[in-house]
This record gives structure tokens, C-alpha cells and sequence, in this order.
């Protein structure tokens, strides 16, 4: 059982892992075309609540949808972080869990963009991997907060 434990978190970090391949190894009119469809979607739910017309709503999804792809390069990263904190946490102490965590994460943006390079109309970018460890950096800063609060919490009800 404890086996089990320990290693529980690393299957589904691996099963994210190979998700995050397989979008960066789409082309790029498969990613933009999803990306776009997502953002007409948000869209559609701030025209209903603002009452807009469909020109505007094109307007507003052209201009949202960078934004959109950013946030969402934000959180793949931001999922693959805590899943490897969670792995790392199993088999070593927090804060060396929190440094591998992000090792890794900002090694597998680095060798995503690598990939990218060889798909069809893709390219690799730095900035791109910026933009993948703010997410890193906001999981990091979430991920501290939470466990300065357990720790307050542990420590409060051992009468520390």
C-alpha cells in the first residue's frame, strides 16, 4: 500500500505530460482553430450578459483569443506543476518537492517549444515558455500559501 501511495501522482503527471505532447505536436491551424472556438464560446457568454450585437461579439473574439492561447499555455503549466508537487511530495520534503516541481516544469516547456519546431507551421519561443512558467509561478505562489496555512493549521492544533 504504501507503494501504491507513494507513486500514485506520477500516473496521472504522466497521462498530463503526454497531453501537453500531443496539443504542441498539433498543426497550427488544428490549435488556432480550437483556441478560436473556445474564445468564441467565452464570448458568447459575455455577449448574453452584455447584450451585444454579433459584429461586436467577432471583434471582441478576434481580439481575446491571444489571450486566451496564453492562459491556457498559464494553466497547462500551472496542472503540471501541482501534479508533480503531489509526486515529489510523496518521496522527499515540500520544499525540495516545490524546487524539482519547478525544474521539471520549466525543463518540459523548454523541450515543448524544442518540439514545436518540428510541427508543420509551429514554431519554438522563448517568450512562449515565460508565458508557460507564469503559470509555474502563480501554482508556486498558490502552492505556498496553502501549505503555510497547513502548517499554521498543524502547528495551532498541536498547541505550538
Amino acid at each position: 500500500m504504501k507503494i501504491i501511495r507513494k507513486y500514485f501522482w506520477y500516473v496521472p503527471t504522466i497521462i498530463w505530460m503526454i497531453s501537453i505532447f500531443s496539443m504542441s505536436g498539433q498543426t497550427s491551424h488544428t490549435s488556432n482553430g480550437f483556441s478560436y472556438r473556445v474564445t468564441a464560446k467565452i464570448v458568447q457568454v459575455i455577449e448574453i450578459v452584455r447584450d451585444g450585437d454579433e459584429a461586436d461579439a467577432e471583434h471582441l473574439t478576434n481580439k481575446l483569443h491571444p489571450y486566451v492561447r496564453k492562459a491556457a499555455h498559464m494553466n497547462e503549466y500551472a496542472i503540471l506543476y501541482t501534479l508533480l508537487l503531489l509526486s515529489f511530495c510523496a518521496s522527499t520534503i515540500v520544499t525540495r518537492a516545490m524546487f524539482y516541481s519547478i525544474l521539471v516544469s520549466f525543463m518540459y516547456a523548454c523541450t515543448d517549444e524544442f518540439h514545436q519546431t518540428f510541427v508543420t507551421l509551429r514554431t519554438g519561443s522563448f517568450l512562449d515558455v515565460c508565458v508557460d512558467m507564469t503559470g509555474v509561478l502563480a501554482a508556486v505562489t498558490l502552492s505556498l500559501l496553502v501549505y503555510s496555512a497547513w502548517q499554521l493549521h498543524v502547528a495551532k492544533r498541536n498547541g505550538e
